[in-house]
């Protein structure tokens, strides 16, 4: 057993879980605090099974590498059975996405006068719902075409007796003809004359016969294609915009950061504005009450109090730059030089970030999208890493994978379910509701099944011999029905384009500071 592996599971596993928790507790909305306990656990589950089945990709590399050439992984007794554990983890996530948050959703967006039973009873019933409606959409296709379909050269012979094996005077260069038969008077195999051209169909070189071979794919593995499939939608998005804004908006953030901090007149005269603008926020708001009871919601009062919630949004981010140069405590100068420091990590992060962008999209175009590819590049690296230190290269390799989560993760916050005229539950640091949380958990594992398959397109030949990749590398993308999506490179081609959509519209927007009206909002000293 290989006790090094295990032991770097469990410790990634439990900071994993650390990780999910600083979440929660750094989104969440002052008034779940010290409640609102199921889905706060299932939110912290939920992003923990999302970070633990990325990091389930380098841990099944690693597994692979950690016996022999000349040993077969099912026969290496220090193999993890990473196919079941793949199975574990998808299994899992499906039933989080699809069982737990929506009975969490609606558990929590119960009616407060209701007895604890009945919002359980209420949302058991919601998920069994959501269960019945994604069983049906699974169950009928897989009834109808729940096969894998793979492209083999045929062969073709006939049967002969083995007795003509042992005549020498028989030239037994080509096949025996599909159409010869025995007989016993003669010494060699006869055939009919117009049909000897076919005693070369075992000759794959020769015969060029494509044949299609279908076989019946597991019940687990046509769900999963299915939910991978919906998880590409949101990949291709949330990962596009993800890839771009995170290493921009890090180094924007560290350009446009405080220089110093301020004294205690300008503190309080800026407080002082932020208050005068606060009063004029919750004045227009009593404005849009008496008006939607009326006139009701009309498409005029829905554009007012989308800019009042902008408002509001900006008001709340000057706070905590105010906050931010004035800082407050038994040590303002200690806590000033932490948040000095921590400006200088986040160009850090934004430089490491932007080469891991552009080393993605290389990836991309060089390797996926060429055929034949042009050069393995990144699983270049990553072999002559491994040969230079082992598991050097399957921490790079996690590295790659993991940073293309924090972009899905990035992307999701960043633009979330917008339906162009407003945004479906928003991610705001400090004032996320427990149903947003859900929401947005439930995106993002939806988003990890593609992000799982996106990398084992991009890293296929340092995959190679991996559990992972037999299951989302050969039958995931043979389905039928759905295998042209991701044969043509649909997915990833839209994922490129949402990619220069970003980047054109970071470049022409800019950060959201540019959009103040007031220069002495920024707090940029």
């Amino acid at each position: 057993m290989n006790w090094f592996l295990i032991i770097c599971t469990v410790v990634i596993a439990i900071l994993v879980l650390f990780i999910s928790l600083y979440f929660v507790v750094h989104f969440q909305h002052p008034e779940d605090k010290n409640q609102a306990w199921i889905p706060k656990i299932v939110v912290l589950l939920g992003f923990a099974v999302a970070m633990w089945t990325i990091l389930l990709f380098p841990l099944d590399v690693a597994n692979q590498q950690a016996c022999d050439l000349n040993i077969p992984l099912s026969s290496c007794d220090g193999g993890l059975p990473m196919t079941q554990l793949w199975y574990a983890v998808y299994i899992a996530a499906m039933a989080i996405t699809f069982i737990l948050v929506p009975f969490s959703i609606f558990y929590y967006e119960a009616d407060s006068e209701w007895s604890f039973p009945r919002r359980i009873l209420s949302g058991i019933l919601w998920a069994a719902g959501a269960v019945f409606v994604m069983a049906i959409l699974i169950a009928i296709p897989y009834a109808f075409a729940g096969y894998a379909e793979f492209n083999v050269q045929g062969a073709r012979s006939g049967l002969l007796p083995a007795s003509y094996l042992g005549n020498s005077s028989y030239q037994y260069t080509n096949c025996i003809g599909l159409f010869a038969y025995y007989n016993p008077s003669g010494s060699t195999p006869e055939v009919q004359s117009n049909l000897t051209s076919l005693g070369y169909n075992c000759d794959v070189f020769v015969n060029q016969i494509t044949d299609t071979w279908k076989v019946r794919v597991s019940i687990i593995v046509y769900a999963m294609a299915i939910v991978a499939t919906l998880g590409w939608v949101l990949f291709m998005v949330f990962g596009a915009i993800g890839l771009v804004a995170l290493p921009i908006d890090w180094i924007r953030g560290f350009i446009n950061r405080p220089k110093a901090t301020i004294t205690r007149s300008q503190y309080i005269d800026r407080a002082r504005e932020l208050a005068r603008r606060a009063k004029e926020i919750l004045a227009l708001a009593d404005a849009l009450k008496r008006e939607e009871r009326e006139r009701g919601r009309s498409w005029r009062w829905r554009r007012n109090a989308k800019a009042l919630n902008t408002q509001l949004l900006v008001l709340e981010e000057d706070e905590a730059e105010l906050e931010m140069v004035y800082p407050q405590s038994e040590d303002p100068d200690y806590k000033w030089v932490l948040t000095v420091l921590g400006f200088w990590l986040q160009l850090f992060g934004g430089l490491l970030g932007l080469a891991l962008s552009i080393c993605w999209v290389l990836q991309i175009i060089l390797y996926i999208l060429i055929n034949p590819p042009v050069t393995p590049l990144l699983n270049d690296m990553f072999i002559k890493a491994n040969d230079a230190f082992p598991l050097f290269g399957t921490l790079l390799f996690g590295l790659f994978a993991f940073y293309l989560q924090l972009c899905v993760v990035k992307g999701n916050f960043k633009f979330g379910l917008n339906l162009l005229i407003f945004r479906v539950h928003p991610m705001r640091r400090g004032a996320t509701v427990m149903s947003s949380f859900l929401f947005n958990v439930a995106l993002i594992l939806l988003a990890t099944t593609a992000t799982i398959q996106f990398c084992v397109a991009a890293f296929a030949l340092y995959a190679d011999g991996t559990a992972v990749l037999d299951i989302f590398g050969n039958q995931l993308t043979s389905i039928q029905g759905i295998k042209y999506l991701y044969n043509k490179n649909v997915f990833i081609y839209c994922f490129l384009g949402f990619a220069a959509l970003t980047c054109v519209y970071v470049a022409i927007r800019g950060p959201d500071r540019w959009k103040r009206q007031k220069v002495e909002d920024v707090y940029a000293m």
